[in-house]
Protein backbone atom coordinates (compact mmCIF):
# COMPACT_ATOMS: atom_id res chain seq x y z
CA UNK A 1 0.00 0.00 0.00
CA UNK A 2 1.39 3.30 -1.05
CA UNK A 3 0.92 5.52 2.28
CA UNK A 4 1.25 8.41 0.25
CA UNK A 5 -1.54 7.81 -1.86
CA UNK A 6 -3.59 10.28 -0.41
CA UNK A 7 -1.77 12.82 -0.63
CA UNK A 8 -1.31 12.54 -4.46
CA UNK A 9 -5.34 12.46 -5.03
CA UNK A 10 -5.58 15.81 -2.79
CA UNK A 11 -2.39 17.11 -4.89
CA UNK A 12 -3.50 16.77 -7.85
CA UNK A 13 -6.60 18.13 -7.35
CA UNK A 14 -4.89 21.06 -6.17
CA UNK A 15 -2.09 21.28 -9.56
CA UNK A 16 -5.49 20.52 -11.47
CA UNK A 17 -6.99 23.86 -9.94
CA UNK A 18 -4.26 25.77 -10.78
CA UNK A 19 -3.89 24.91 -14.17
CA UNK A 20 -7.58 25.58 -14.99
CA UNK A 21 -7.17 28.98 -13.02
CA UNK A 22 -4.68 30.12 -16.06
CA UNK A 23 -7.36 28.82 -18.76
CA UNK A 24 -10.84 29.51 -17.40
CA UNK A 25 -11.72 33.47 -16.30
CA UNK A 26 -13.85 34.33 -13.38
CA UNK A 27 -17.09 34.80 -13.95
CA UNK A 28 -20.04 35.92 -11.88
CA UNK A 29 -23.93 36.19 -12.22
CA UNK A 30 -26.50 38.73 -11.52
CA UNK A 31 -29.80 38.02 -12.04
CA UNK A 32 -29.09 35.11 -14.40
CA UNK A 33 -27.19 37.25 -16.56
CA UNK A 34 -23.27 35.91 -16.88
CA UNK A 35 -20.28 38.45 -16.34
CA UNK A 36 -17.09 37.36 -17.78
CA UNK A 37 -14.26 38.70 -15.76
CA UNK A 38 -10.68 38.24 -16.26
CA UNK A 39 -8.39 35.19 -15.92
CA UNK A 40 -6.60 35.31 -12.12
CA UNK A 41 -3.55 32.39 -12.10
CA UNK A 42 -2.04 31.07 -9.44
CA UNK A 43 1.37 31.64 -9.41
CA UNK A 44 4.35 29.88 -8.12
CA UNK A 45 4.35 31.07 -4.76
CA UNK A 46 0.41 30.52 -4.79
CA UNK A 47 1.26 26.92 -4.73
CA UNK A 48 3.24 27.20 -1.84
CA UNK A 49 1.32 29.99 0.02
CA UNK A 50 -2.49 28.75 -0.34
CA UNK A 51 -1.73 25.48 1.89
CA UNK A 52 -0.45 27.81 4.34
CA UNK A 53 -3.09 30.39 4.73
CA UNK A 54 -5.56 27.08 4.57
CA UNK A 55 -3.66 25.49 7.45
CA UNK A 56 -4.40 29.27 9.39
CA UNK A 57 -7.67 29.41 8.63
CA UNK A 58 -9.38 29.45 11.80
CA UNK A 59 -12.42 27.01 9.49
CA UNK A 60 -10.14 24.31 8.87
CA UNK A 61 -8.04 25.01 12.11
CA UNK A 62 -10.84 23.94 14.15
CA UNK A 63 -11.89 20.96 12.57
CA UNK A 64 -8.59 19.84 12.81
CA UNK A 65 -8.77 20.65 16.52
CA UNK A 66 -12.27 18.79 16.86
CA UNK A 67 -10.56 15.53 15.51
CA UNK A 68 -7.45 16.01 18.12
CA UNK A 69 -10.28 15.88 20.71
CA UNK A 70 -11.86 13.19 19.64
CA UNK A 71 -8.60 11.30 19.82
CA UNK A 72 -7.97 12.32 23.37
CA UNK A 73 -11.27 11.84 24.22
CA UNK A 74 -10.47 8.12 23.32
CA UNK A 75 -7.28 8.24 24.87
CA UNK A 76 -9.06 9.06 28.67
CA UNK A 77 -11.53 6.30 27.75
CA UNK A 78 -8.89 4.01 27.18
CA UNK A 79 -7.58 5.39 30.36
CA UNK A 80 -10.67 3.73 32.78
CA UNK A 81 -10.51 0.65 32.14
CA UNK A 82 -13.96 0.12 31.08
CA UNK A 83 -13.45 1.57 27.36
CA UNK A 84 -12.12 -1.74 26.21
CA UNK A 85 -14.61 -4.02 28.36
CA UNK A 86 -18.05 -2.54 26.73
CA UNK A 87 -16.08 -3.02 22.98
CA UNK A 88 -14.88 -6.31 24.23
CA UNK A 89 -18.66 -7.38 25.40
CA UNK A 90 -20.56 -5.96 22.61
CA UNK A 91 -18.02 -8.02 19.71
CA UNK A 92 -18.69 -11.21 22.52
CA UNK A 93 -22.55 -10.50 21.63
CA UNK A 94 -22.58 -10.39 18.19
CA UNK A 95 -19.68 -13.20 17.33
CA UNK A 96 -21.78 -15.14 15.49
CA UNK A 97 -24.01 -12.60 14.15
CA UNK A 98 -21.55 -9.75 12.51
CA UNK A 99 -23.79 -9.29 9.62
CA UNK A 100 -26.34 -8.11 12.08
CA UNK A 101 -23.39 -5.82 13.81
CA UNK A 102 -23.13 -4.09 10.05
CA UNK A 103 -26.36 -3.58 9.61
CA UNK A 104 -26.80 -1.36 12.95
CA UNK A 105 -23.90 0.36 12.59
CA UNK A 106 -24.91 1.25 8.96
CA UNK A 107 -28.25 2.33 9.84
CA UNK A 108 -28.02 4.32 12.98
CA UNK A 109 -25.17 6.87 11.04
CA UNK A 110 -27.05 6.65 7.95
CA UNK A 111 -30.02 7.66 9.40
CA UNK A 112 -28.44 10.00 12.03
CA UNK A 113 -26.81 11.96 8.99
CA UNK A 114 -30.17 11.70 7.06
CA UNK A 115 -31.90 13.19 10.03
CA UNK A 116 -29.67 16.09 11.19
CA UNK A 117 -26.99 16.75 8.17
CA UNK A 118 -24.12 16.62 10.19
CA UNK A 119 -21.12 14.97 9.94
CA UNK A 120 -18.12 15.61 12.06
CA UNK A 121 -20.09 15.36 15.25
CA UNK A 122 -20.93 11.65 14.13
CA UNK A 123 -16.93 11.27 13.61
CA UNK A 124 -16.96 11.04 17.70
CA UNK A 125 -18.93 7.77 17.21
CA UNK A 126 -16.89 6.71 14.75
CA UNK A 127 -13.95 4.64 16.36
CA UNK A 128 -16.10 3.01 18.70
CA UNK A 129 -18.00 0.87 15.50
CA UNK A 130 -14.68 0.69 14.06
CA UNK A 131 -13.31 -1.18 17.05
CA UNK A 132 -16.07 -3.61 17.30
CA UNK A 133 -16.41 -3.79 13.30
CA UNK A 134 -12.41 -5.09 13.26
CA UNK A 135 -12.82 -6.87 16.43
CA UNK A 136 -15.12 -9.66 14.82
CA UNK A 137 -12.62 -10.04 12.09
CA UNK A 138 -13.80 -8.03 9.89
CA UNK A 139 -11.75 -5.47 6.95
CA UNK A 140 -10.97 -2.18 7.64
CA UNK A 141 -12.46 -1.36 4.18
CA UNK A 142 -16.13 -2.93 6.01
CA UNK A 143 -15.33 -0.75 8.83
CA UNK A 144 -15.33 2.07 7.27
CA UNK A 145 -18.01 1.46 4.44
CA UNK A 146 -19.94 0.43 7.61
CA UNK A 147 -19.22 4.28 9.41
CA UNK A 148 -17.77 6.80 7.42
CA UNK A 149 -19.58 5.56 4.14
CA UNK A 150 -23.15 5.33 5.88
CA UNK A 151 -22.93 8.80 6.90
CA UNK A 152 -22.31 10.25 3.43
CA UNK A 153 -25.04 7.81 2.19
CA UNK A 154 -26.97 9.05 4.77
CA UNK A 155 -26.33 12.57 3.77
CA UNK A 156 -26.57 11.73 -0.64
CA UNK A 157 -30.50 10.55 0.96
CA UNK A 158 -30.73 13.37 3.40
CA UNK A 159 -34.39 13.87 4.58
CA UNK A 160 -34.20 16.13 7.26
CA UNK A 161 -30.55 17.46 7.40
CA UNK A 162 -30.09 21.08 7.75
CA UNK A 163 -27.26 21.67 6.03
CA UNK A 164 -28.66 19.69 3.08
CA UNK A 165 -32.23 20.22 2.86
CA UNK A 166 -32.33 23.52 4.92
CA UNK A 167 -30.50 25.37 3.10
CA UNK A 168 -32.18 23.97 -0.14
CA UNK A 169 -35.31 24.94 1.48
CA UNK A 170 -34.00 28.83 2.55
CA UNK A 171 -32.36 29.52 -0.82
CA UNK A 172 -35.05 28.54 -2.87
CA UNK A 173 -38.01 28.88 -0.07
CA UNK A 174 -39.48 25.62 -0.75
CA UNK A 175 -41.03 23.98 2.78
CA UNK A 176 -38.90 20.83 4.43
CA UNK A 177 -41.75 18.37 3.80
CA UNK A 178 -41.91 19.34 -0.12
CA UNK A 179 -40.32 16.12 -1.56
CA UNK A 180 -39.98 14.82 1.50
CA UNK A 181 -41.62 11.20 0.34
CA UNK A 182 -39.38 10.84 -2.52
CA UNK A 183 -36.60 11.43 0.00
CA UNK A 184 -37.41 9.16 2.31
CA UNK A 185 -37.72 6.53 -0.64
CA UNK A 186 -34.41 7.42 -2.03
CA UNK A 187 -32.88 7.19 1.48
CA UNK A 188 -34.47 3.62 2.03
CA UNK A 189 -33.10 2.33 -1.51
CA UNK A 190 -29.50 4.08 -1.28
CA UNK A 191 -28.86 2.78 2.42
CA UNK A 192 -30.91 -1.01 1.54
CA UNK A 193 -28.05 -0.83 -1.08
CA UNK A 194 -25.29 -0.25 0.86
CA UNK A 195 -26.69 -2.80 3.41
CA UNK A 196 -26.09 -5.24 0.56
CA UNK A 197 -22.99 -4.26 -1.13
CA UNK A 198 -20.85 -4.39 2.43
CA UNK A 199 -22.63 -7.87 3.99
CA UNK A 200 -21.38 -9.35 0.35
CA UNK A 201 -18.15 -7.27 0.60
CA UNK A 202 -17.62 -8.30 4.48
CA UNK A 203 -18.21 -12.31 3.50
CA UNK A 204 -15.76 -12.13 0.96
CA UNK A 205 -12.77 -10.33 2.93
CA UNK A 206 -13.69 -12.75 5.95
CA UNK A 207 -12.92 -15.56 3.39
CA UNK A 208 -9.82 -14.05 2.44
CA UNK A 209 -8.42 -12.93 6.02
CA UNK A 210 -9.31 -17.12 6.71
CA UNK A 211 -7.16 -18.12 4.15
CA UNK A 212 -4.21 -15.66 5.06
CA UNK A 213 -4.64 -16.99 8.95
CA UNK A 214 -4.21 -20.81 7.61
CA UNK A 215 -0.85 -20.27 6.44
CA UNK A 216 0.73 -18.22 8.84
CA UNK A 217 0.27 -17.68 12.58
CA UNK A 218 -2.72 -15.16 13.62
CA UNK A 219 -1.41 -11.75 14.51
CA UNK A 220 -3.49 -9.38 16.72
CA UNK A 221 -5.53 -6.79 14.49
CA UNK A 222 -4.13 -3.23 15.02
CA UNK A 223 -7.52 -1.00 15.96
CA UNK A 224 -6.88 2.52 16.21
CA UNK A 225 -7.90 4.23 19.51
CA UNK A 226 -7.81 1.18 21.17
CA UNK A 227 -6.12 -0.19 24.24
CA UNK A 228 -7.13 -3.87 25.57
CA UNK A 229 -6.90 -2.03 28.73
CA UNK A 230 -9.80 -3.96 31.34
CA UNK A 231 -10.64 -3.46 34.82
CA UNK A 232 -13.46 -5.39 35.53
CA UNK A 233 -14.29 -3.45 39.10
CA UNK A 234 -15.39 -0.52 37.26
CA UNK A 235 -18.73 0.05 36.16
CA UNK A 236 -19.32 0.60 32.29
CA UNK A 237 -22.60 2.83 32.94
CA UNK A 238 -21.58 6.43 33.91
CA UNK A 239 -19.34 6.15 30.46
CA UNK A 240 -22.19 4.97 28.24
CA UNK A 241 -24.60 7.67 30.11
CA UNK A 242 -22.37 10.32 29.77
CA UNK A 243 -20.81 9.75 25.90
CA UNK A 244 -25.09 9.23 24.60
CA UNK A 245 -25.78 12.41 27.05
CA UNK A 246 -22.79 14.30 24.78
CA UNK A 247 -24.26 13.38 21.56
CA UNK A 248 -27.74 13.82 22.35
CA UNK A 249 -27.17 17.48 23.55
CA UNK A 250 -24.12 18.34 20.32
CA UNK A 251 -27.05 16.67 17.54
CA UNK A 252 -29.52 18.72 19.48
CA UNK A 253 -27.42 22.04 19.55
CA UNK A 254 -26.20 22.19 15.62
CA UNK A 255 -29.77 21.44 14.37
CA UNK A 256 -30.95 24.37 13.60
CA UNK A 257 -34.71 23.95 14.86
CA UNK A 258 -35.64 27.60 13.77
CA UNK A 259 -35.00 27.91 10.57
CA UNK A 260 -35.20 24.44 9.45
CA UNK A 261 -38.46 23.28 11.73
CA UNK A 262 -39.28 26.86 12.51
CA UNK A 263 -39.08 25.58 16.41
CA UNK A 264 -38.54 28.21 18.59
CA UNK A 265 -38.77 27.14 21.87
CA UNK A 266 -34.84 26.84 22.37
CA UNK A 267 -34.86 30.29 21.16
CA UNK A 268 -36.96 31.87 23.25
CA UNK A 269 -35.38 30.05 26.26
CA UNK A 270 -32.22 31.22 25.40
CA UNK A 271 -33.54 34.75 25.38
CA UNK A 272 -35.53 34.28 28.53
CA UNK A 273 -32.52 32.86 30.24
CA UNK A 274 -29.97 36.19 28.63
CA UNK A 275 -32.48 38.72 29.51
CA UNK A 276 -33.31 37.75 32.70
CA UNK A 277 -31.64 40.27 35.36
CA UNK A 278 -31.73 41.20 39.07
CA UNK A 279 -32.06 44.84 40.06
CA UNK A 280 -31.32 45.47 35.97
CA UNK A 281 -28.14 42.95 36.38
CA UNK A 282 -28.05 40.33 33.35
CA UNK A 283 -26.51 37.46 36.20
CA UNK A 284 -27.16 34.66 33.75
CA UNK A 285 -25.77 36.32 30.68
CA UNK A 286 -23.00 37.52 32.08
CA UNK A 287 -22.21 33.89 33.86
CA UNK A 288 -22.80 32.32 30.72
CA UNK A 289 -21.08 34.54 28.39
CA UNK A 290 -21.49 34.10 24.57
CA UNK A 291 -23.32 31.50 23.89
CA UNK A 292 -25.12 31.10 21.12
CA UNK A 293 -29.30 29.46 21.49
CA UNK A 294 -29.66 25.52 21.08
CA UNK A 295 -29.91 24.81 16.95
CA UNK A 296 -27.17 27.39 16.42
CA UNK A 297 -24.22 25.68 17.95
CA UNK A 298 -21.18 25.02 15.64
CA UNK A 299 -17.26 23.34 16.14
CA UNK A 300 -16.78 25.77 18.43
CA UNK A 301 -19.28 24.53 20.82
CA UNK A 302 -18.61 21.32 19.77
CA UNK A 303 -15.48 21.30 21.11
CA UNK A 304 -15.95 22.67 24.46
CA UNK A 305 -18.64 19.74 24.89
CA UNK A 306 -16.59 16.99 23.61
CA UNK A 307 -13.47 18.54 26.07
CA UNK A 308 -16.01 18.89 28.91
CA UNK A 309 -17.12 15.12 28.36
CA UNK A 310 -13.55 13.94 28.35
CA UNK A 311 -13.00 15.72 31.80
CA UNK A 312 -15.92 14.72 33.30
CA UNK A 313 -15.89 10.68 32.69
CA UNK A 314 -12.03 11.05 33.90
CA UNK A 315 -13.31 12.26 37.27
CA UNK A 316 -16.12 9.85 37.68
CA UNK A 317 -13.39 7.30 37.10
CA UNK A 318 -11.13 8.57 39.34
CA UNK A 319 -8.17 9.31 36.39
CA UNK A 320 -5.43 11.06 38.35
CA UNK A 321 -3.53 14.07 37.17
CA UNK A 322 -0.55 12.87 35.60
CA UNK A 323 -2.45 9.88 34.00
CA UNK A 324 -5.49 12.16 32.14
CA UNK A 325 -3.15 14.50 30.38
CA UNK A 326 -1.03 11.24 29.19
CA UNK A 327 -3.33 9.59 28.25
CA UNK A 328 -5.59 12.78 26.65
CA UNK A 329 -2.14 13.53 24.62
CA UNK A 330 -1.37 9.38 23.72
CA UNK A 331 -5.43 9.63 22.11
CA UNK A 332 -4.32 13.13 20.52
CA UNK A 333 -0.63 11.95 18.68
CA UNK A 334 -2.78 9.56 17.20
CA UNK A 335 -5.09 11.94 15.17
CA UNK A 336 -2.78 14.19 13.88
CA UNK A 337 -2.11 12.95 10.74
CA UNK A 338 -5.86 12.60 10.69
CA UNK A 339 -6.19 16.40 11.43
CA UNK A 340 -3.75 17.49 8.95
CA UNK A 341 -5.49 15.25 6.15
CA UNK A 342 -9.04 16.96 6.96
CA UNK A 343 -6.97 20.61 6.56
CA UNK A 344 -5.60 19.55 3.06
CA UNK A 345 -8.86 18.23 2.06
CA UNK A 346 -10.04 21.77 2.14
CA UNK A 347 -8.00 23.40 -0.36
CA UNK A 348 -10.10 23.41 -2.93
CA UNK A 349 -13.20 25.11 -0.95
CA UNK A 350 -10.73 27.92 0.24
CA UNK A 351 -9.26 28.85 -3.20
CA UNK A 352 -12.96 28.97 -4.06
CA UNK A 353 -14.08 31.68 -1.44
CA UNK A 354 -10.95 33.52 -1.73
CA UNK A 355 -11.56 35.53 -5.01
CA UNK A 356 -10.56 32.84 -7.89
CA UNK A 357 -14.23 32.09 -8.61
CA UNK A 358 -14.26 30.42 -12.38
CA UNK A 359 -16.75 28.73 -11.11
CA UNK A 360 -19.03 30.99 -12.22
CA UNK A 361 -17.90 30.26 -16.13
CA UNK A 362 -18.11 26.60 -15.63
CA UNK A 363 -21.74 27.13 -14.61
CA UNK A 364 -22.05 29.47 -17.53
CA UNK A 365 -20.60 26.63 -19.87
CA UNK A 366 -22.66 23.98 -18.81
CA UNK A 367 -26.56 25.90 -18.26
CA UNK A 368 -26.35 27.89 -21.61
CA UNK A 369 -25.27 24.21 -23.27
CA UNK A 370 -28.96 24.06 -23.78
CA UNK A 371 -32.57 25.21 -24.08
CA UNK A 372 -34.05 25.34 -20.85
CA UNK A 373 -33.20 22.97 -17.84
CA UNK A 374 -30.96 20.24 -19.00
CA UNK A 375 -30.81 17.14 -16.83
CA UNK A 376 -27.41 15.79 -17.93
CA UNK A 377 -25.39 18.81 -18.08
CA UNK A 378 -26.71 20.13 -14.37
CA UNK A 379 -25.53 16.67 -13.29
CA UNK A 380 -21.98 17.30 -14.24
CA UNK A 381 -22.05 20.62 -13.27
CA UNK A 382 -22.93 19.40 -10.01
CA UNK A 383 -20.68 16.72 -9.78
CA UNK A 384 -17.89 19.26 -10.40
CA UNK A 385 -19.24 21.76 -7.74
CA UNK A 386 -19.18 18.84 -5.27
CA UNK A 387 -15.10 18.44 -5.83
CA UNK A 388 -14.92 22.01 -5.21
CA UNK A 389 -17.05 22.85 -3.07
CA UNK A 390 -17.06 20.22 -0.12
CA UNK A 391 -19.79 22.11 1.94
CA UNK A 392 -23.20 21.51 0.22
CA UNK A 393 -24.45 25.25 1.36
CA UNK A 394 -21.87 27.04 -0.63
CA UNK A 395 -22.64 24.82 -3.62
CA UNK A 396 -26.09 25.92 -4.22
CA UNK A 397 -25.51 29.30 -2.87
CA UNK A 398 -22.78 29.00 -6.27
CA UNK A 399 -25.64 28.11 -8.39
CA UNK A 400 -28.31 30.41 -6.71
CA UNK A 401 -29.18 32.68 -8.76
CA UNK A 402 -28.95 31.12 -12.33
CA UNK A 403 -31.37 28.65 -10.66
CA UNK A 404 -33.83 30.91 -9.51
CA UNK A 405 -33.54 33.25 -12.94
CA UNK A 406 -33.85 30.89 -15.13
CA UNK A 407 -35.55 27.68 -13.58
CA UNK A 408 -39.09 27.14 -10.88
CA UNK A 409 -38.68 23.65 -10.62
CA UNK A 410 -36.47 24.26 -7.23
CA UNK A 411 -37.75 20.47 -5.77
CA UNK A 412 -36.30 18.77 -8.75
CA UNK A 413 -32.82 20.66 -8.58
CA UNK A 414 -32.32 20.51 -5.47
CA UNK A 415 -32.72 16.71 -5.25
CA UNK A 416 -30.29 16.46 -8.30
CA UNK A 417 -28.09 18.50 -6.71
CA UNK A 418 -27.91 16.65 -3.46
CA UNK A 419 -27.92 13.06 -4.76
CA UNK A 420 -25.04 14.20 -7.11
CA UNK A 421 -22.94 16.15 -4.59
CA UNK A 422 -23.22 12.92 -1.64
CA UNK A 423 -22.44 10.76 -4.58
CA UNK A 424 -19.09 12.86 -5.48
CA UNK A 425 -18.22 13.20 -1.54
CA UNK A 426 -18.08 9.70 -1.56
CA UNK A 427 -15.30 9.30 -3.62
CA UNK A 428 -13.60 13.05 -3.98
CA UNK A 429 -10.31 14.05 -2.18
CA UNK A 430 -11.54 17.04 -0.84
CA UNK A 431 -14.56 15.38 1.08
CA UNK A 432 -13.40 16.07 4.50
CA UNK A 433 -14.84 13.41 6.37
CA UNK A 434 -13.99 10.65 3.85
CA UNK A 435 -10.36 11.80 3.98
CA UNK A 436 -10.41 11.67 7.78
CA UNK A 437 -11.95 8.46 7.48
CA UNK A 438 -9.24 6.90 5.07
CA UNK A 439 -6.02 8.63 6.93
CA UNK A 440 -7.89 7.07 10.07
CA UNK A 441 -7.86 3.62 9.30
CA UNK A 442 -4.45 3.80 6.92
CA UNK A 443 -6.94 3.02 3.85
CA UNK A 444 -4.88 4.41 0.36
CA UNK A 445 -7.24 6.18 -1.94
CA UNK A 446 -6.71 3.51 -4.57
CA UNK A 447 -7.77 0.73 -2.32
CA UNK A 448 -10.74 2.59 -1.30
CA UNK A 449 -11.93 3.48 -4.81
CA UNK A 450 -11.50 -0.54 -5.64
CA UNK A 451 -13.32 -1.68 -3.57
CA UNK A 452 -15.97 0.82 -3.71
CA UNK A 453 -16.50 1.04 -7.38
CA UNK A 454 -19.51 -1.41 -7.78
CA UNK A 455 -21.80 0.23 -5.03
CA UNK A 456 -20.37 3.84 -7.03
CA UNK A 457 -22.05 2.05 -10.20
CA UNK A 458 -24.86 1.06 -8.13
CA UNK A 459 -25.75 3.93 -6.86
CA UNK A 460 -25.33 5.88 -10.05
CA UNK A 461 -27.69 3.69 -11.17
CA UNK A 462 -30.69 4.61 -8.95
CA UNK A 463 -29.75 7.97 -9.17
CA UNK A 464 -30.68 7.95 -12.79
CA UNK A 465 -33.50 5.97 -11.87
CA UNK A 466 -35.18 8.50 -9.58
CA UNK A 467 -34.66 11.32 -11.48
CA UNK A 468 -36.51 9.33 -15.18
CA UNK A 469 -39.26 8.97 -12.84
CA UNK A 470 -39.52 12.10 -11.04
CA UNK A 471 -39.00 13.53 -14.69
CA UNK A 472 -41.87 11.20 -15.77
CA UNK A 473 -43.86 12.38 -13.28
CA UNK A 474 -43.20 15.98 -14.02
Amino acid sequence: MKKNNLWKAIGICFIAFVILSWIIPTGTFSYGNFVKGETTPLGFFDIFRYPMITASTSLFVLTAIVMLLIGGFYGVLNQTGVYATVVSKVANKFKEKGHIFLTISILVFAVLASLTGLTLPLFVMVPFFVAIILQLGYSKIVALLSTIGAILVGNMGSTYGFNINGYLSFFFETGMNDTIATRILFFLVITSALIGFVLLLSEKTKTVEKKKSSKKEETTVSIPLYENRVDHKKNAVPMIIISILMMVVVLVGMYNWETGLHVKIFTNLHDSITNFEISGYPIFKNILGSIDPIGYWTNYEFAIILFLATLLIAWVYNVKGSEKWQAFLNGVKQMIPVAIYTVAAGILFLLMNTGTTFFGSIANFFITMTKGFNVFSFGILSAIGGVFYNDFPYLVNALYDPITSLYTNYGFIGMLMQMIHGFVMLIAPTSVILVAGLRYLDISYTEWFKNIWKYLLLALVIIVIFIIILLLLG
